[in-house]
């Protein structure tokens, strides 16, 4: 009997970013009246391409069409701005790094969001919105954050395809595959 895998196409920023956006998202948290739970610096990403729970079987397949990747994809950066109550600021469901859009981004989303309709990965209807999620809460109250500008900016080094399994103690990921951005 195969199992179930839960998979995504993402962006892992570097450390020493991932180390910045935690200690600032730390400083945030403790001027909020909702108790939020961080996450790990090293499990902190963008998610391009949230593929779901698939039957481990289609694995070898997904992964090629993954690699179709490889070569096609332009150079492109992260640049994170501010805080942001997402999805939305009455009704939130996480604190997010908010990264600004731009069309290198938007390539590379709608790459891999028609790529894996082949295999029956359903296209995201929804408009691309580009954030790192940062701390998430069980029950939001009403806040207002301050949008404080983190102007941090590094380019894309590379695209993971990740496996991503829930834990008590947050989500585990494992990269599958890589590419590297031109």
């Amino acid at each position: 009997m195969s199992k179930l895998l839960r998979l995504f196409v993402g962006i892992f920023p570097s450390p020493s970013t991932q180390e910045q956006l935690y200690k600032k998202a730390t400083n945030l948290s403790q001027s909020l009246q909702t108790q939020v739970r961080l996450l790990a610096p090293k499990a902190l990403h963008l998610t391009v391409k949230f593929i779901g729970n698939v039957d481990e079987t289609q694995l070898s397949d997904l992964t090629k069409t993954f690699l179709k990747a490889r070569g096609n994809l332009p150079s492109a950066s992260l640049q994170i701005r501010q805080f942001i109550l997402f999805p939305s600021r009455r009704q939130p469901r996480v604190l997010a790094a908010e990264i600004e859009r731009s069309s290198e981004l938007g390539y590379i989303f709608q790459f891999f969001n028609r790529g894996f309709s082949d295999l029956g990965i359903a296209v995201d209807q929804r408009s691309f919105h580009p954030h790192i999620t940062v701390a998430r809460a069980r029950r939001w109250q009403q806040e207002k954050i301050d949008p404080a500008i983190l102007q941090l900016v590094e380019p894309i080094t590379s695209v993971a395809f990740v496996s991503s399994q829930l834990t008590s103690d947050g989500a585990k990921y494992t990269v599958v595959s890589s590419v590297r951005l031109n």
